[in-house]
């Protein structure tokens, strides 16, 4: 019984000879072809299980025949071993990359080979396409061929260019995710046209929803683009909350429903998927009456691909970079990063003669929440401390955990009154809130020390810190829960 039907391609009648004999002998059905052109029209009239393929012939060489076949509904999915005399890594390299499933030189030994097609046709036939198509149903010429080739070198020259174009993107610089994420749309307008887009990134816990408005569009429609894209998450069991970063581009765009004539619109979306998950989407609204046929969505999917491969590398740089200059528990910047901070105001400061006030605020007793509560309660009292924080300052200032129970505040063009009044507020806001819960009250107090600039003692940077020290120390030398300036 025949194990299958073999395609073997070399334009050696020699090498045609010998591989046909020995396939035969293993009760393989045997089909020849001297070039790439003949191969590729017995590929689509016979459909083989296999094709044994040489790289060097003339009219077309292996590469090009493997990646034509390769890029065909039709004959994808036949496995192909490229057999070369030529055994540089570059050429497997190649070989591999034109689509070949397999890469041997000419002196391999009979029984790898045997095993080799073995395994190929066991692993295709458990494929349920493979099994789909009839022989002699698919009859191409060589003018098809010729055509078929022109399509893939469109292809690839679409491909390198958006490549080129997206990669142009780093170049500007990877630091502004969202300033990424708003030219990668209007690359996408000038590719595939659209009258409204959504693009959602997947990173861990943190997504992101970015919305574009390409075309005059009402509210009403960015709405119904922002439930379709919420929906569509949802049942793939990604939920959106009020947490979740959302922005839209192009609100110049929106008009007014009653001037707007609102066309019927049809939704493109492609999901970016890594291995089982997802890790992003692409959705356009776009005119209904505009088809989308195969080809803009194969290149639309080249764009996408390469367009979440930037975003990605973006949100990855700024990632690795918060980590850097961030405190891993309270989530506000760590000491190194208080103090480059502290440098650039200061000089600032300095440069313009403006004011710049600087606060030291320390735990009163902190030892006693570990002892009595535990270090994990102890934990949850500092992240709860910095939130008081965040919530009292200006978008201008920073904040940063100096170190253990100890937190910094930089308050730039801030006199030296407006700072002590901010102290203040903030510690009677940490002595009357309940660091516990409902079941568990848990009562903190804080000392703040606040120093400023100008001031006839402050002749530096460092002088601005321990000034800001010596005034924290006074506050807990006088009974701690207060704010002290010397």
């Amino acid at each position: 019984m025949e194990k299958g039907t073999i395609l073997v391609v070399d334009d050696s009648p020699l090498i045609l000879e010998m591989i046909s004999k020995f396939l035969n002998t293993n009760g393989y059905e045997v089909l020849t072809a001297s070039d790439g052109i003949e191969a590729i029209e017995k590929a689509f009239r016979e459909l083989p299980d296999m094709i044994v393929l040489d790289v060097m012939m003339p009219r077309m060489n292996g590469y090009q025949t493997c990646r034509l076949l390769k890029s065909d509904h039709e004959t994808c999915d036949i496995p192909i071993i490229m057999l070369t005399v030529r055994d540089q890594t570059s050429d497997k390299y190649w070989g591999i990359q034109t689509g070949a499933d397999v890469y041997l030189s000419k002196e391999f030994e009979q029984p790898i080979l045997l095993k080799t097609i073995e395994t190929l046709i066991q692993k295709r036939r458990k494929i349920p396409a493979a099994k789909s198509l009839i022989r002699g149903t698919s009859l191409i010429s060589a003018v098809d061929i010729v055509s078929k080739v022109n399509e893939q070198l469109d292809k690839k020259l679409f491909e390198a260019t958006v490549l080129n174009e997206m990669s142009s993107l780093i170049e500007r610089g990877v630091e502004d995710f969202e300033g990424i994420v708003n030219i990668v749309m209007e690359t996408l307008a000038r590719i595939l046209d659209y009258d409204v887009a959504a693009i959602v990134t997947i990173e861990e816990h943190d997504i992101g929803c970015f919305f574009k408005i390409n075309k005059p569009s009402s509210e009403l429609r960015l709405r119904e683009v922002q439930e379709y894209t919420k929906n569509y998450l949802k049942e793939n069991n990604i939920c959106l909350s009020s947490s979740n970063k959302m922005e839209v581009f192009g609100t110049d765009k929106i008009e007014q429903a009653s001037v707007t004539n609102e066309r019927k619109i049809a939704y493109f979306d492609v999901p970016i998927r890594f291995a089982d998950k997802m890790g992003g989407l692409i959705v356009l609204a776009r005119n209904a009456s505009e088809k989308i046929d195969g080809k803009e969505e194969d290149f639309f999917k080249v764009v996408v691909k390469q367009a979440f491969i930037i975003m990605e590398n973006s949100w990855l740089y700024n990632k690795v970079k918060s980590l850097a200059v961030t405190d891993s528990l309270t989530g506000i910047y760590n000491h190194g990063f208080l103090y480059e901070c502290l440098c650039k105001e200061y000089a600032r400061a300095e440069r313009y003669k403006l004011p710049l006030s600087f606060l030291m605020l320390d735990m009163d007793y902190f030892k006693k929440v570990n002892d009595s509560y535990g270090h994990p309660q102890g934990d949850t009292v500092l992240c709860k401390i910095s939130h008081i924080l965040r919530n009292n300052v200006r978008v201008c200032d920073t904040i940063g955990r100096y170190g253990g129970e100890e937190f910094s505040i930089i308050l730039p063009e801030s006199k030296l009154e407006d700072s002590v009044s901010l102290a203040e507020r903030i510690r009677k806001e940490v002595e009357q809130y309940n660091f516990g819960d409902v079941n568990k009250v848990i009562k903190c107090t804080a000392s703040i020390g606040v120093s400023s600039y100008p001031c006839p003692d402050v002749k530096n940077l460092e002088d601005l810190i321990n000034k800001a020290d010596r005034a924290l120390y006074n506050a807990k030398a006088e009974g701690r829960n207060r704010v002290s300036i010397i």
